[in-house]
């Protein structure tokens, strides 16, 4: 299997520099995870791999969609399979928090018959009218709802119609499913909460250092605003700041979010995929660790 194992975990726990570490002592490539990675512009703001990290080793499936456009698990899953069908001799690793596209890359997809376009159109409609799509959604699909993003709209809105279509939990339809690559053995990197959320607070800063603000408005010139690149968290809200205070308010809710965001991810980790739990606050060398349990 061209994928030799994943990297997986919440935002800001510090899967990049170990993947790094990892694909250079197995000279392999990193295939991106991140559904929010994926688009192109939208660098900063979602982590993406710098340039240092993109020069020290060959990332796939990060900053190449055009903003405007959606972006599906089964799409993520398509995208891998040809680039793994093209590259049979090279070897990879996986890394990324994006759970969902993981699971359905190793497990396969869910054969959800196709959803009439006039009930995602009304749905949509109730989230433009004010109605909470992700309170909705919790309500309809606590199970899928488990580590989305209060701004996955797309989501939300997949969760809702998928169950108003078929009178069956998205949850459901993901139980049975075909198509995937097969298991491949995923680290689960872990750390004390309070400690992530530190990491976290501090990655927001230095990304308001390295140009965040530049590359919002920079984006807006060229990004109509309904596309979904922007639902990423914190451009939008950024881009409405008036004043100096109004920044800091807005990262301050980026914060909030982020550590929300990322508790949710822990919980999904935890229980939605077989994982081997890599403990980074006790374990003095994870990159041995891994190579270790991979022998």
């Amino acid at each position: 299997m061209p994928i030799l194992f994943a990297i997986v975990g919440a935002t800001g726990i510090g899967k990049s520099e170990l993947s790094l570490d990892l694909a250079k002592r197995y000279d392999a490539e990193i295939i991106g995870v991140d559904s929010r990675q994926v688009y192109r512009g939208f660098a900063i703001g979602t982590a993406q791999p710098s340039a240092g990290d993109l020069a020290r080793v060959n990332h796939h499936m990060v900053n190449f969609l055009e903003p405007g456009r959606t972006y599906s698990a089964g799409e993520f899953c398509r995208d891998v399979k040809e680039i793994l069908e093209k590259n049979p001799e090279r070897r990879f690793i996986a890394v990324g928090g994006t759970g969902l596209y993981m699971q359905s890359l190793m497990l396969g997809l869910p054969q959800i018959p196709k959803v009439a376009p006039e009930i995602r159109a009304e749905i949509e409609s109730r989230g433009q009218d004010g109605v909470s799509l992700y309170k909705l959604a919790c309500e309809a699909d606590p199970e899928a709802m488990a580590g989305v993003d209060e701004n996955n709209v797309h989501r939300m809105v997949r969760i809702l119609e998928v169950y108003e279509a078929t009178g069956r939990k998205l949850s459901d339809w993901q139980k049975e499913r075909v198509g995937g690559i097969g298991e491949i053995p995923v680290f689960w990197l872990d750390r004390a909460r309070e400690k992530l959320y530190e990491r976290i607070n501090a990655r927001v800063d230095q990304m308001v250092r390295d140009g965040w603000m530049d590359e919002v408005r920079r984006l807006a010139e060229s990004v109509p605003l309904d596309a979904p690149a922007w639902q990423s968290l914190g451009y939008r809200e950024l881009l409405a700041a008036k004043s100096d205070r109004d920044v800091e308010t807005v990262l301050d809710e980026v914060k909030r979010k982020t550590r929300n965001y990322a508790k949710r991810q822990l919980t999904w980790f935890r229980g939605q995929m077989k994982t081997l739990r890599v403990d980074l606050d006790n374990d003095a060398n994870p990159a041995k660790t891994i190579e270790d349990r991979l022998k």
